[in-house]
Protein backbone atom coordinates (compact mmCIF):
# COMPACT_ATOMS: atom_id res chain seq x y z
CA UNK A 1 0.00 0.00 0.00
CA UNK A 2 2.82 2.39 0.92
CA UNK A 3 4.52 1.66 -2.41
CA UNK A 4 1.25 2.48 -4.26
CA UNK A 5 0.99 5.83 -2.46
CA UNK A 6 4.61 6.64 -3.26
CA UNK A 7 3.94 5.95 -6.96
CA UNK A 8 0.67 7.89 -6.98
CA UNK A 9 2.05 11.12 -5.49
CA UNK A 10 4.48 11.92 -8.36
CA UNK A 11 1.76 11.08 -10.89
CA UNK A 12 -0.71 13.48 -9.24
CA UNK A 13 1.96 16.20 -9.08
CA UNK A 14 2.69 15.78 -12.79
CA UNK A 15 -1.01 15.90 -13.68
CA UNK A 16 -1.61 19.04 -11.61
CA UNK A 17 1.44 20.70 -13.19
CA UNK A 18 0.20 19.80 -16.69
CA UNK A 19 -3.26 21.22 -15.93
CA UNK A 20 -1.79 24.49 -14.64
CA UNK A 21 0.40 24.81 -17.75
CA UNK A 22 -2.59 24.17 -20.03
CA UNK A 23 -4.68 26.83 -18.26
CA UNK A 24 -1.91 29.41 -18.61
CA UNK A 25 -1.18 28.59 -22.25
CA UNK A 26 -3.23 30.58 -24.77
CA UNK A 27 -5.38 28.42 -26.98
CA UNK A 28 -4.68 28.21 -30.69
CA UNK A 29 -7.24 30.87 -31.69
CA UNK A 30 -5.68 33.39 -29.28
CA UNK A 31 -2.37 33.03 -31.11
CA UNK A 32 -3.93 33.42 -34.56
CA UNK A 33 -4.80 36.76 -36.09
CA UNK A 34 -8.53 37.60 -35.97
CA UNK A 35 -8.66 37.02 -39.74
CA UNK A 36 -7.11 33.55 -39.50
CA UNK A 37 -9.30 32.71 -36.51
CA UNK A 38 -12.49 33.57 -38.40
CA UNK A 39 -11.43 31.59 -41.48
CA UNK A 40 -10.71 28.66 -39.18
CA UNK A 41 -14.13 29.03 -37.55
CA UNK A 42 -15.87 29.07 -40.95
CA UNK A 43 -14.06 25.84 -41.87
CA UNK A 44 -14.92 24.28 -38.50
CA UNK A 45 -18.62 25.11 -38.84
CA UNK A 46 -18.83 23.35 -42.22
CA UNK A 47 -16.97 20.38 -40.81
CA UNK A 48 -19.40 20.17 -37.89
CA UNK A 49 -22.37 20.25 -40.27
CA UNK A 50 -20.83 17.42 -42.32
CA UNK A 51 -20.29 15.43 -39.09
CA UNK A 52 -23.94 16.15 -38.14
CA UNK A 53 -22.73 17.77 -34.90
CA UNK A 54 -25.41 20.45 -34.78
CA UNK A 55 -24.79 21.12 -31.10
CA UNK A 56 -21.16 21.91 -31.84
CA UNK A 57 -22.21 24.01 -34.85
CA UNK A 58 -24.73 25.96 -32.74
CA UNK A 59 -21.92 26.90 -30.35
CA UNK A 60 -20.54 29.22 -33.07
CA UNK A 61 -23.86 31.00 -33.66
CA UNK A 62 -25.13 34.04 -31.76
CA UNK A 63 -28.61 33.67 -30.28
CA UNK A 64 -29.82 36.43 -32.65
CA UNK A 65 -28.15 34.80 -35.70
CA UNK A 66 -30.03 34.87 -38.97
CA UNK A 67 -29.30 33.30 -42.34
CA UNK A 68 -30.54 34.19 -45.82
CA UNK A 69 -30.44 31.37 -48.34
CA UNK A 70 -29.93 31.90 -52.11
CA UNK A 71 -33.71 31.56 -52.64
CA UNK A 72 -34.28 34.52 -50.28
CA UNK A 73 -35.64 32.41 -47.40
CA UNK A 74 -34.60 33.82 -44.02
CA UNK A 75 -33.91 31.51 -41.09
CA UNK A 76 -33.20 32.22 -37.45
CA UNK A 77 -30.72 30.14 -35.48
CA UNK A 78 -33.36 27.66 -34.36
CA UNK A 79 -34.91 27.47 -37.85
CA UNK A 80 -31.49 26.84 -39.40
CA UNK A 81 -30.72 24.07 -36.89
CA UNK A 82 -34.10 22.47 -37.62
CA UNK A 83 -33.43 22.68 -41.37
CA UNK A 84 -29.96 21.17 -40.99
CA UNK A 85 -31.33 18.28 -38.92
CA UNK A 86 -32.84 17.01 -42.19
CA UNK A 87 -29.67 17.52 -44.22
CA UNK A 88 -26.73 15.28 -45.00
CA UNK A 89 -23.75 17.25 -46.31
CA UNK A 90 -21.94 14.84 -48.64
CA UNK A 91 -18.95 16.97 -49.58
CA UNK A 92 -17.92 20.59 -49.77
CA UNK A 93 -15.07 22.86 -50.73
CA UNK A 94 -14.49 26.34 -49.32
CA UNK A 95 -12.18 28.88 -50.92
CA UNK A 96 -11.38 32.43 -51.90
CA UNK A 97 -11.66 33.72 -48.33
CA UNK A 98 -11.55 37.42 -47.60
CA UNK A 99 -11.89 38.95 -44.13
CA UNK A 100 -12.72 42.62 -43.63
CA UNK A 101 -12.25 43.80 -40.06
CA UNK A 102 -14.83 46.50 -39.29
CA UNK A 103 -13.25 47.10 -35.89
CA UNK A 104 -11.55 44.87 -33.31
CA UNK A 105 -14.86 43.21 -32.43
CA UNK A 106 -16.64 42.94 -35.78
CA UNK A 107 -15.79 41.44 -39.15
CA UNK A 108 -17.24 40.39 -42.48
CA UNK A 109 -16.00 37.11 -43.97
CA UNK A 110 -16.67 36.33 -47.61
CA UNK A 111 -15.90 33.06 -49.37
CA UNK A 112 -17.09 30.61 -51.99
CA UNK A 113 -18.55 27.19 -51.30
CA UNK A 114 -19.19 24.30 -53.65
CA UNK A 115 -21.17 21.53 -51.97
CA UNK A 116 -23.36 18.50 -52.47
CA UNK A 117 -26.00 17.49 -49.96
CA UNK A 118 -29.07 15.40 -49.43
CA UNK A 119 -31.68 17.74 -47.98
CA UNK A 120 -34.98 16.25 -46.82
CA UNK A 121 -34.54 13.41 -49.31
CA UNK A 122 -33.59 15.64 -52.24
CA UNK A 123 -30.07 15.76 -53.67
CA UNK A 124 -28.79 19.29 -54.25
CA UNK A 125 -25.60 20.84 -55.55
CA UNK A 126 -24.66 24.38 -54.69
CA UNK A 127 -22.13 26.91 -55.87
CA UNK A 128 -22.58 29.87 -53.57
CA UNK A 129 -20.85 33.03 -52.50
CA UNK A 130 -21.24 33.57 -48.75
CA UNK A 131 -21.06 36.78 -46.76
CA UNK A 132 -20.84 36.05 -43.07
CA UNK A 133 -20.95 38.57 -40.22
CA UNK A 134 -19.00 37.91 -37.02
CA UNK A 135 -19.03 39.83 -33.74
CA UNK A 136 -16.91 39.40 -30.65
CA UNK A 137 -19.27 39.15 -27.68
CA UNK A 138 -18.03 38.62 -24.13
CA UNK A 139 -14.58 37.97 -25.60
CA UNK A 140 -15.80 35.25 -27.98
CA UNK A 141 -16.29 35.39 -31.75
CA UNK A 142 -19.86 34.49 -32.77
CA UNK A 143 -21.43 34.26 -36.19
CA UNK A 144 -24.30 36.76 -36.25
CA UNK A 145 -25.43 36.48 -39.87
CA UNK A 146 -24.86 34.72 -43.17
CA UNK A 147 -26.11 35.49 -46.64
CA UNK A 148 -25.58 33.03 -49.49
CA UNK A 149 -26.07 33.86 -53.13
CA UNK A 150 -25.82 31.50 -56.09
CA UNK A 151 -22.74 31.73 -58.30
CA UNK A 152 -23.02 30.94 -62.02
Amino acid sequence: MRRLVLLAVPTVVLLVDACVQMQNRPNRSERLSPEDTLIRYENETWSLIKQKDLEGFAHYLAEDFYDIFPDGKERTKSELLEFLSGADLKDYRLGNFRVTMLNQDAAIVTYEVDARALVHGREISMKNSVTSGWAKRSGRWLNVSAVASARP
